[in-house]
């Protein structure tokens, strides 16, 4: 795949992408396609022991996604390419054991290759960084690189550039130039750079910024939460404002590790002042188990980077900037306390409209008379002229005139649009345009009106829809965007930034999935098993299988945006919830031979079963998070398997329990069960998350109910079938036991 030049942003501009992109798809395809092939063999061709096989192919399934939290740390991202690669040629043995002897040996000989090579992937098969990352760094090597199961992290050490008047600067970069977080040098100690800084204001200016002093609104020594502290900037600023308190928390283990133990000393021993405690945590998740108030919140561009390699910023779930963060955050301030968030300056509408809803909501009338904007050009944007960033600062108790004057003489804000500096974008006291999107929020009288009549995505984002940086709503999207999107040329991320590129691509990728699939799985079907859409029922079958598929995704997806922000890091995440949801379907796989297998039993028990629990589930998951999220990690693991447990269990049982009803009633039908099913759940993946941009996950887990529903209607009113004689059976060949 890295050797195919492949852009898809630039379809519709570069030709050659054309031929270029059906390349791609068939180098992502091939492992899978075989891969499926041999599952796919097993199931159709063993009813009679298709749940114990199924369970087998969920636990396993379960028991990788758990692994990737060891594998990825250890051998990086083309090292777990070649382990995935090595037990896949210890399946192949397995599946060959009574075959030739040569075919054994030559699956443990592959086997033992890829797992040696492993240890050597990095050299073998080296990562190349896409142009659109926008990363200058070639020729330059990092000081310092480790993988952990979400990212690579490489630091780099920049020396002081004398032209430019640019500090040195050690700065981190995430995947390859997805995003950066730096700190300038603070190796001659930490305290003897404050001196300096504290004595001399102009080197200050040249080596940090002033969030956290505008922040602080002349209080003395206070107690502040950084969210996303990065490699430590925030905390740099805090310590020469004379913080009493810096809780910095920072969701990549990596970076802690590096400024904390590795390289500390580069950092000036800056985190082991008493002062300064450095947690690794997702800062929503962090705060919400705090019982402690602070007298700032600080947070400088906390952007998820799950998408923006892409482009795809939107697609990418925030829980730091939803309606109920902005709750949290509030809760936790004392009475005069600040909250300041940096962001893209086109996102900042949204953090007031998300305010102004918190602040209605709590009685209070005039929400505009505790917010401030201005856009912050960072030290190399204020030299080059750029203005990307702008500041949000919300006070809990209303802001005063001589704090808002301080803080237009501290930011230097000049009203000249002109002058390369810092420009107001609200004041409480104005001068604000009667015509600007800010003014037009805080007075509102009727805020869904002006989201509605809004071009852009103005409504705050929830914790049901975590999609803040989502900018176009799905109403407002045009062929236009399609034609913009598509067109990029390698002008890189940035100019995808304010696009609606993830609507464009998740509907790309649903149009492509149906293509697709259709060709590889419907058509393969259609060529050499047609003879089983001669089956009696088939209809009733096909939709039991297809609503099997969709609905089991809709759940999976559903439940791993649910329990994120209650384990706080991703990979606790997918390594808990998707392991133990595969590993417990696949338990409830193999008890559904206890289960009666008449298909109205599957309706009238099964279904309602498996929608009993659902609904616990999703009614009981807000109090046991809420009961709970002060538990330490391991609990909070442990629980959350319980949770997973009964769903998991009930519905590992209908698709083994279909394939034996099929195996009765409607044999060569079982490659077009497995094959919908497979159809389905692709479709299902991507519709899974354009439904919950749009409507939230709880209309996520209400489709895949629906569709449950509909599948054990359709299961218990087929045509009445009389069982398949042996004769009628097809041949189980080559899967026989010896």
């Amino acid at each position: 795949m890295q050797q195919i030049p492949f852009d898809p942003f630039s379809l519709l501009s570069d030709k050659s992408q054309l031929f270029y992109m059906p390349l791609y798809y068939v180098a992502v395809l091939l492992p899978f396609y075989f891969s499926g092939l041999v599952i796919g063999l097993l199931l159709t061709r063993s009813e009679s022991s298709a749940n114990r096989l199924y369970a087998g192919d969920l636990v396993g399934a379960g028991l990788g996604c758990a692994a990737i939290a060891l594998v990825m740390p250890q051998f990086g991202g083309p090292g777990s390419v070649l382990v995935s690669a090595a037990f896949g040629a210890l399946a192949a043995s397995a599946f060959s054991w009574h075959e030739p002897r040569n075919w054994r040996l030559i699956g443990i000989t592959s086997f033992a290759v890829l797992a040696f090579l492993s240890f050597f992937a990095a050299t073998l098969l080296p990562i190349k960084t896409t142009v659109n990352k926008g990363a200058a760094l070639k020729g330059i090597t990092p000081v310092y690189s480790e993988w952990n199961t979400f990212s690579k992290i490489d630091l780099y050490d920049f020396p002081a550039d004398t032209v430019r008047n640019f500090p040195r600067v050690l700065r981190f970069v995430i995947d390859g130039g997805t995003a950066a977080t730096g700190i300038v040098d603070l190796s001659k100690g930490i305290d003897n750079v404050l001196d300096e800084v504290r004595r001399d204001r102009a080197k200050r200016l040249d080596l940090t910024n002033v969030r956290a002093e505008v922040a602080a609104l002349s209080k003395k020594n206070p107690k502040v939460l950084i969210i996303g502290s990065g490699a430590g900037d925030e905390i740099f600023e805090s310590l020469i404002i004379g913080a009493s308190s810096i809780t910095a928390v920072e969701l990549n283990p990596i970076i802690v590790n590096v400024q904390r133990d590795i390289l500390k000393d580069q950092w000036g021993r800056m985190t082991d002042r008493p002062e300064v405690k450095l947690v690794v945590d997702e800062g929503r998740n962090f705060i919400k188990r705090s019982n402690e108030k602070y007298d700032i919140i600080l947070s400088s561009h906390t952007i998820s980077n799950a998408a923006v390699a892409s482009g795809a910023l939107s697609l990418a779930e925030n829980y730091v900037l939803t309606r109920e963060a902005f709750e949290d955050y509030f809760d936790h301030l004392t009475d005069d306390g600040v909250l300041y968030f940096t962001r893209p300056e086109i996102q900042i509408a949204r953090l007031f409209t998300t305010a102004t809803e918190m602040f209605l909501d709590r009685g209070i009338q005039s929400p505009g008379n505790h917010m401030f904007a201005y856009n912050e050009p960072s030290r190399r944007e204020l030299k080059e002229k750029y203005k990307f960033s702008a500041a949000f600062v919300m006070k809990k108790s209303p802001l005063l005139e001589t704090e808002v004057n301080e803080m237009e003489s501290l930011l230097e804000i000049h009203t000249d649009t002109s002058v390369v500096a810092r420009q107001m974008l609200y004041s409480p006291f104005g001068p604000n345009d009667e015509n600007s999107i800010y003014h037009k929020i805080v007075n509102s009288k009727d805020l869904k009106s002006l989201y509605a009549s809004n071009p852009i995505q103005l409504a705050p984002a929830t914790d049901d829809k975590p999609f803040f940086n989502q900018h176009v709503p799905w109403s407002s999207i045009s062929l236009e965007h399609f034609r913009e999107i598509f067109t990029q040329n390698n002008r890189g991320r940035m100019a995808l930034e304010d696009k609606p590129i993830a609507e464009i691509t998740l509907v790309t990728i649903l149009f492509q999935s149906l293509l697709i699939a259709a060709i590889l799985i419907l058509l393969p079907l259609w060529k050499f098993s047609r003879q089983g859409l001669q089956s009696k029922g088939k209809w009733n079958f096909l939709v039991y299988f297809a609503g099997l598929g969709l609905g089991f995704i809709l759940i999976e997806i559903a439940l791993l945006q649910k329990f994120n922000l209650y384990l706080g890091q991703p990979v606790y995440t997918y390594a808990v919830i998707l392991a133990s949801l595969l590993i417990f379907t696949g338990i409830g796989s193999y008890l559904s031979e206890l289960f009666d297998q008449d298909a109205r039993a599957i309706f009238t028990k099964l279904v309602p079963l498996i929608l009993l629990v659902l609904l616990a589930t999703a009614l009981l998951l807000p109090f046991i998070f809420n009961a709970t999220l002060h538990f330490s990690l391991g609990l909070r693991v442990f629980i959350s398997m319980i949770l997973v447990a009964p769903l998991g269990i009930v519905l590992g049982m209908p698709f083994p329990l279909g394939l034996r009803l099929i195996g009765k009633e409607a044999g060569p039908l079982a490659p077009w069960a497995w094959g919908v099913n497979g159809f389905f759940t692709v479709i299902g993946s991507v519709s899974a998350i354009i439904l919950g941009m749009a409507f939230g996950f709880t209309v996520v887990l209400a489709t895949a109910a629906v569709s449950y529903t509909i599948a054990g209607i359709v299961i218990a009113f087929r045509p009445s079938v009389s069982p398949l004689s042996e004769e009628q059976k097809p041949e189980m060949k080559g899967l026989q036991p010896r």
